[in-house]
């Protein structure tokens, strides 16, 4: 049986262990093994370990060029379960280095480390970022983003404000308000549609986060929704960019203040297909934004003011 040697200073136990692998590498070279699973050095006959963090040269590849020979990984993530550091049961008994003696004593051992390391808070988060990871793949959205949403669920979490409320509404008005600030053409209908929630719930819980979080208000600039009610409309690239004009040099205007955004580009892109006399009908372009036709006629009479020798007949 070899002898436990307790070390209270830091810097005599790196001395000891520096003596004791120039020992073994001197004279008893044959004593050290590694342990790659571990990815540790250590002394066959004492079991110190020499060195840790010991990097298979393998694994090296010839794509990256770096100042230093080992190996790196991704970094760290929210959105990855359990930061991408999961842990993983191998076959065999690590401490007698030795194979299960059956599968049922695999499946136990897989069984009690879920019971402990799953508490309620990890599966709530791993729902979460499933539901963000489905959001990210059907929206394109960048994994700042979704980290971002992340971010204020949990801080949601911290407030008590998802007791009693649906986790899909909470992540859709989280993912919402990430759009919102980062200037992302995505509405509240579009990401409740991914994750069939509903969006008169999700309203109620995006007004409640920015009211509890005191987040502030970003008014949207209308011209990010251009494109994409030219796309679902069908109408010409040099409409839409013409729009976008019209929209930028009278953006300002202090009676767009407070409006819904895509009603406005609605509005401007309509007056703009008129204007080169193409035929597309109000209900058309309604229906492209995702709004009421009434709405857009009222943005119509607005712009009117502004826009004197728009043809809206």
């Amino acid at each position: 049986m070899s002898n436990i040697v307790v070390v209270n200073n830091r810097k005599n136990l790196h001395s000891q262990i520096e003596t004791h692998q120039d020992q073994h590498q001197n004279q008893h070279q044959h004593s050290i093994i590694y342990d790659y699973d571990r990815g540790e050095k250590l002394c066959s006959i004492c079991g110190i370990v020499l060195q840790d963090k010991v990097y298979d040269a393998e694994l090296n590849t010839d794509f990256y060029t770096y100042k230093s020979d080992t190996n790196t990984v991704l970094p760290h993530s929210v959105i990855l379960n359990d930061k991408g550091m999961s842990t993983s049961i191998a076959d065999y008994d690590a401490t007698s280095s030795k194979r299960f003696s059956n599968r049922k004593e695999h499946n136990k051992i897989e069984f009690l480390n879920k019971i402990v390391s799953c508490s309620n808070k990890k599966r709530n988060f791993k729902i979460v970022i499933d539901l963000l990871n489905r959001i990210k793949d059907k929206l394109s959205l960048t994994s700042v983003c979704i980290e971002d949403a992340l971010l204020y669920y949990k801080k949601a979490l911290e407030k008590g404000l998802i007791k009693g409320r649906s986790i899909k509404e909470i992540i859709v008005s989280c993912v919402y308000i990430v759009c919102k600030n980062s200037n992302i053409p995505r509405t509240l209908t579009e990401i409740s549609q991914i994750v069939e929630a509903d969006e008169i719930f999700a309203a109620r819980c995006y007004r409640l986060l920015m009211r509890e979080l005191k987040i502030s208000h970003v008014q949207v600039k209308p011209n990010i929704f251009i494109r994409k009610i030219a796309d679902e409309a069908n109408i010409s690239e040099i409409t839409a960019r013409e729009s976008i004009d019209l929209l930028l040099a009278i953006q300002d205007e202090s009676i767009f203040l407070g409006k819904n955004s895509l009603s406005i580009a609605a509005a401007i892109l309509y007056i703009t297909c008129r204007k080169h006399r193409q035929k597309i009908s109000q209900a058309k372009i309604a229906s492209a934004a995702n709004i009421n036709i009434m709405t857009l006629r009222k943005r119509l009479s607005e712009v009117r003011h502004v826009i004197i020798n728009a043809p809206l007949n």
